[in-house]
């Protein structure tokens, strides 16, 4: 069954979206030959959740990208990514924050701090200091990478490239969700 045949209806029941982890988005998608280093190539989701991330975008539906989740979310809104970067998969436990982040913007208001140590099990990341129009940075690594991106006057639109999920016993990372929930219980 193609990928992107019931969309359109499912966007008609759901209340917000999030983008979860996964595999590598396929470069047919940036205009680009694939990495050698991408792995678990999906175009079919990537299809799928480029073409849904725009329907929730234009409804102002709340969207939480995680991980592979900030990449498409760049992606579906014009930006692009950098298919490899070295240094962002850790080696330590998925539960154990290994580096910091500097916050900035609206993900300064929902989380409550200006820096954050985070996971970090990624080597795809958001392609530009201004990934698209549509999208400003609010997340910085020490090495400058792009680590979060938020939609500024959308009810809720936050890209990160951390796992919160593993870090939920963080205060800082349970705000995400608890943020994210807020968006679309009380529209």
């Amino acid at each position: 069954m193609p990928a992107n045949k019931h969309i359109c209806e499912a966007i008609n029941i759901i209340d917000g979206l999030t983008l979860s982890g996964g595999g590598d988005i396929d470069g047919y998608f940036l205009g680009q030959p694939t990495h050698e280093m991408a792995t678990d190539i999906w175009p079919t989701r990537d299809e799928a959740e480029i073409n849904i991330v725009r329907l929730a975008y234009e409804r102002d539906m709340p969207i939480l990208g995680i991980c592979r989740g900030l990449q498409v979310l760049n992606v579906a809104l014009g930006g692009d990514i950098v298919q490899h970067i070295e240094g962002h998969k850790q080696a330590e436990a998925r539960n154990v924050p290994t580096h910091s982040v500097k916050i900035s913007g609206q993900l300064t208001e929902i989380i409550g701090v200006a820096d954050i140590m985070v996971n970090s099990i990624h080597h795809q990341a958001a392609g530009s200091k201004v990934p698209t129009p549509h999208l400003q940075v609010c997340g910085v690594a020490p090495d400058d990478v792009i680590e979060a991106i938020c939609a500024p006057g959308k009810r809720f639109v936050v890209g990160i490239q951390w796992h919160p999920e593993e870090l939920i016993h963080i205060s800082e990372h349970f705000r995400i969700f608890e943020e994210f929930m807020v968006s679309i219980l009380y529209k």
